[in-house]
């Protein structure tokens, strides 16, 4: 087992206090828990603390760390490989949502559970059952309408427009028989073994398919598929690609209608700094007739997170977060804070409910739902 003091050293974390300024600075969550900081989270880890310490699960895992020290310090990968020694040790965050999304994933890790998929595609979308090269990955889309229906159905409206456009510039998409979840938040709140199992079983299904080329809507999806499969698994032998990078690829098969609209766009952090995909979603955007599309504050490499991470921990902390993003998505003077990732779209919504803080409103909107939503004939 590797231990915490070699895990500081492969991850440059005892070189904080060389950018604890700018660090400090610039986390997010430092900004709103004056308990929290990477050079807390430093002092822990030196001390042996930090694998019982509830900051390891206030971390955002958003990747400023690393974009702000020019790739020298990985606190989110540090982050996720002490979150696994904790988990092992017994130690978990606050879930939200009573555990029921993390319990839905680890039940997927089940092989005699075959969950289904068809009931939420229409007549309308085609869809192959059987192999093909392109492969739609729905992940856990059917899944939310269950586990939070107050926060849907952004996340299978995402899904269906997604294979509607799709569908416009040419392709079938292999849909699975079995939807299950990537398994991106196991592995980051340290479920280590629970998400190479679902894996396995997702990887069998791919191959199965005979896909080469697996489009994905969820970023954390996107993350999972295309670098933690390769790293605990070896080289795959598909691809894998955002759904913006397609619709971006294919504009000029796309009639957008007009709309007189002023935008400004969010960049999750796992599409972002995670996989380095900025300019497709805005492409699209832009490519709207009469569309402005306006910029934040805070955007592309230096975005803020949408405040809460692997459906853990979610608490004052990150609706204070929530907040302050919504403002600055406000202050542009947008009509419409555009994103391409549903569960940012499910937290930002969630903190400007009548039961949370009210502070701020902002309506939102999912790019592929609105890019579906603009098509011509």
């Amino acid at each position: 087992m590797t231990s915490v003091k070699e895990l500081i050293k492969r991850y440059c974390i005892d070189e904080i206090e060389e950018y604890a300024r700018d660090l400090n600075s610039a986390c997010p969550v430092a900004q709103v828990h004056n308990e929290f900081s990477p050079e807390s989270i430093y002092t822990l880890a030196e001390r042996g603390d930090l694998q019982g310490s509830n900051l390891i699960w206030e971390c955002l895992t958003c990747g400023l760390c690393r974009q702000i020290t020019g790739n020298r310090i990985d606190m989110s990968r540090f982050i996720r490989e002490i979150r696994s020694l904790a988990f092992q040790a017994g130690c978990t965050g606050t879930q939200t949502h009573g555990g029921m999304v993390i319990t839905a994933q680890r039940l997927s890790t089940n092989p005699n559970l075959r969950p289904g998929s068809p009931g939420w595609i229409p007549d309308s979308l085609r869809v192959t059952r059987g192999r093909g090269v392109y492969l739609y990955w729905v992940g856990g889309a059917p899944y939310f309408s269950a586990l939070v229906p107050d926060l849907v159905p952004v996340a299978i409206e995402s899904a269906r427009s997604a294979i509607l456009l799709l569908n416009q510039v040419g392709i079938v998409p292999v849909v699975l028989e079995e939807t299950r979840f990537s398994g991106h938040d196991l592995l980051w709140t340290g479920d280590v073994e629970g998400f190479q199992r679902l894996a396995e079983q997702n990887l069998r299904a791919i191959d199965k398919s005979g896909a080469k080329r697996i489009i994905v809507s969820s970023p954390e999806d996107y993350h999972t598929l295309s670098l933690d499969y390769g790293e605990y698994f070896g080289e795959m032998d598909f691809e894998v690609c955002h759904i913006s990078e397609i619709i971006a690829e294919h504009l000029s098969d796309l009639r957008l209608g007009r709309w007189e609209k002023r935008l400004t766009y969010h960049d999750p952090c796992r599409l972002g700094r995670g996989m380095g995909i900025y300019d497709a979603p805005r492409r699209i955007l832009g490519s709207i007739p009469g569309v402005e599309l306006v910029e934040m504050e805070h955007t592309r490499e230096l975005s803020r997170c949408c405040g809460t991470s692997c459906w853990t921990n979610c608490n004052r902390y990150s609706k204070l977060l929530q907040v302050n993003r919504l403002q600055e998505a406000a202050d542009t003077g947008a009509d419409l804070l555009v994103t391409s990732c549903w569960e940012c779209a499910m937290h930002l919504n969630c903190a400007m409910r009548p039961s949370a803080w009210h502070q701020v409103r902002v309506e939102i909107a999912d790019l592929v739902v609105l890019a579906g939503s603009l098509l011509e004939a």
